[in-house]
């Protein structure tokens, strides 16, 4: 063995696990931009999509959707800062990219099949969305993001289990409480951590 290798006790090795496991925090938690810009896209969609549709003249309410578009935008741009400025990259950094592009991918064929399913997609795009918010609360050990995952579940059995016609008012709830209230409570412990 050469002299720079050294063999770490147990103590040791337990710390650099911990130390990554705060620095993956840390990076995630600089990244509660995520769950709250998208909380707000959704929950502007989702009341935008009521709103218009009470419109008789107003023939196409889904359009309001598109601002999914700059929303998109804005995640890469924020996402190509955040990877400069980000030195370090722990294992637990990449699985949580993943956790995400693994949903973003399910979203993507969920999108182009909603023809299908009788573009009925909410449903499924609140259940990959709570498996992605519940695995990165158990990544990053941040409860409210397990508890927003939860939300979600319980969310969509909601959507399933209620009449048709409260449904339109269960989402933004859903929306609320699994993504924009862990999203703020994760970018205020980051305030205090910083």
């Amino acid at each position: 063995m050469e002299e720079s290798e050294k063999v770490l006790k147990p103590e040791e090795s337990l710390q650099i696990i911990e130390k990554m496991i705060n620095r993956t925090k840390g990076n995630l938690h600089d990244n509660s931009f995520y769950f709250l810009l998208w909380g707000w896209i959704i929950l502007i969609g989702n009341i935008g999509q009521i709103i218009f549709s009470r419109f008789p003249n107003f023939e196409k309410p889904y359009l309001i959707w598109l601002i999914v578009i700059p929303g998109m935008i804005a995640s890469f741009v924020y996402g190509m800062k955040q990877g400069k400025k980000t030195r370090v990259s722990s294992h637990l950094d990449r699985v949580n990219f993943l956790i995400w592009m693994s949903f973003l991918v399910s979203y993507v064929i969920v999108i182009i099949f909603m023809k299908e399913i009788n573009y009925k997609v909410t449903p499924i795009i609140f259940l990959l969305a709570g498996n992605a918010t519940f695995l990165t609360g158990i990544v990053i050990k941040f409860k409210p993001l397990i508890w927003g995952g939860i939300v979600f579940w319980i969310g969509v059995l909601g959507l399933f289990l209620i009449p048709a016609g409260y449904v339109e008012f269960v989402s933004p709830i859903i929306i609320i409480l699994g993504y924009l209230i862990p999203g703020y409570l994760l970018k205020i412990q980051n305030k205090k951590n910083a």
